[in-house]
């Protein structure tokens, strides 16, 4: 179950044109940023491409990565390996795994991926390829893949007393309508790539977009109003003439910044790899 916050979707802006969710939803889940919870099945490919972070779903991704960051060893992988993992690994993408990569290796369980959701299994494949080409130009080790073993699932066994057991059958009703209670209030998590990429800081690399200002620029900050990632800042150092700032960790090349600028001074590319790729 995912939904779309149109108070985020770049659908609000007037220079805003954005059909990224719609586009690489393999189910055909989709249409006019709405999402079809019959035909939704989860995969979180929508996140992965969502410029705003406007996507939520019943996974808690930056808590799971957040959790991976103080493994021993950095291993992704989905729920059917670990039960503390998020349900599909769809909703990773290659500035997501660079991060990961900053400062300790990083090893990806796709075994399964393939059988269970072969779409989501292609768009990892893709990703992971950018972050390596990457990590082998700054000479660090790559990406592992590894196939992890599931976790065994011990089912819990007490022995009741028999003067135990109407306290237990109490017990077990309650639990049961607590748990019926909750499954009807599904929580629901919005994830910003872009904004737990910049948190975690670093510095930014070829997979990351190109923004680039020039002198025609006015300084008149309607950008920086309207960037969705707050990746823009408009700053007067002491002694300095106003100047505006990029955030590069923070940006998500959605490009609204340079459809609405009224002095056409800001240009917005995708990250080297990518133009590299519609070149090959």
């Amino acid at each position: 179950m995912r939904t779309i916050d149109l108070n985020r979707c770049l659908l609000r802006y007037a220079q805003g044109n954005c059909d990224a969710c719609e586009a690489i939803c393999p189910q055909g889940a989709v249409h006019q940023h709405v999402i079809d919870p019959g035909k939704c099945n989860d995969c979180g490919l929508c996140q992965a491409v969502c410029p705003t972070g406007a996507i939520a779903g019943r996974d808690d991704c930056a808590r799971a990565l957040d959790h991976l960051s103080q493994l021993t060893r950095q291993v992704l992988m989905c729920s059917r390996v670990d039960d503390d993992s998020p349900s599909c690994l769809g909703f990773l993408n290659r500035r997501i795994l660079w991060s990961l990569t900053r400062e300790r290796e990083l090893a990806i369980d796709l075994s399964r991926c393939k059988a269970c959701r072969p779409a989501v299994f292609r768009w990892l494949e893709q990703e992971i390829d950018a972050c390596q080409q990457v990590l082998q130009e700054e000479g660090r080790p790559p990406i592992r893949l590894v196939r992890v073993k599931p976790r065994a699932k011990t089912p819990a066994v007490q022995s009741v007393e028999r003067r135990h057991f109407f306290r237990s059958l109490f017990q077990s009703a309650t639990d049961g309508l607590q748990s019926l209670a909750e499954a009807q209030q599904t929580r629901l998590y919005a994830f910003d790539p872009s904004l737990w990429i910049a948190a975690r800081g670093g510095t930014p690399g070829t997979l990351f977009p190109q923004i680039t200002v020039s002198s025609s620029c006015n300084t008149c900050g309607l950008c920086t109003v309207l960037c969705p990632e707050r990746a823009l800042s408009m700053r007067q150092p002491e002694g300095m003439p106003k100047k505006l700032y990029v955030s590069v960790l923070a940006c998500s090349g959605c490009g609204l910044c340079a459809a609405s600028c009224p002095a056409k001074a800001i240009v917005c590319k995708k990250s080297a790899v990518d133009e590299q790729s519609n070149l090959d």
